[in-house]
């Protein structure tokens, strides 16, 4: 990555850092799913129970939508291994994990598949998230703090998060 593309996920994160904080749209918590194109969708807790943030997330763009109904649906994801199974950079490793959609009421907000050891995922507090609450860095880039987890901890992440979807939707 050079520094111009550095320098361009920095302007873009200061932006939307900008614009969350005017409207008072800082989440107290973070569910980050790296995309398989680079970028990440994620959902953010609103404070005081208010209803979520939906982020989607590119190389250089960054935009958001505020979830008055949020419903996190997960279901089972198969992917077959193709080309050179990963091997190389050629293909995808095969693998079994979770779908998840994002839905505002009946309305879907966006889908990411979410593999154990290969998907990268975050669950990060407001203190800790540093694409949100982090200062700008040099040679760093924005999604830093995804990294692939092992299955327990994905089992463990989706279930807090189904929780506290469930009980905004129920509010």
């Amino acid at each position: 990555m050079t520094a111009e593309e550095r320098n361009a996920m920095w302007d873009c994160r200061d932006r939307f850092v900008a614009e969350l904080r005017g409207d008072s749209l800082l989440p107290e918590r973070t569910l980050y799913i790296q995309r398989q194109d680079g970028g990440a969708c994620a959902i953010g807790s609103l404070p005081n129970g208010t209803g979520a943030l939906a982020i989607d997330w590119h190389t250089d763009t960054c935009s958001f939508a505020v979830v008055n109904q949020p419903q996190l649906l997960i279901g089972s994801y198969e992917q077959e291994a193709d080309g050179f199974g990963g091997m190389f950079g050629f293909g995808e490793k095969g693998g079994s994990g979770w779908l998840l959609r994002l839905l505002d009421g009946d309305a879907l907000l966006w889908e990411a598949p979410l593999l154990p050891g290969i998907t990268a995922i975050a669950d990060l507090l407001y203190s800790e998230d540093r694409l949100l609450n982090g200062k700008r860095k040099k040679r760093d880039v924005p999604l830093w703090q995804l990294r692939p987890e092992n299955a327990q901890t994905c089992e463990q992440i989706l279930s807090v998060w189904e929780k506290l979807l469930n009980t905004k939707t129920a509010k």
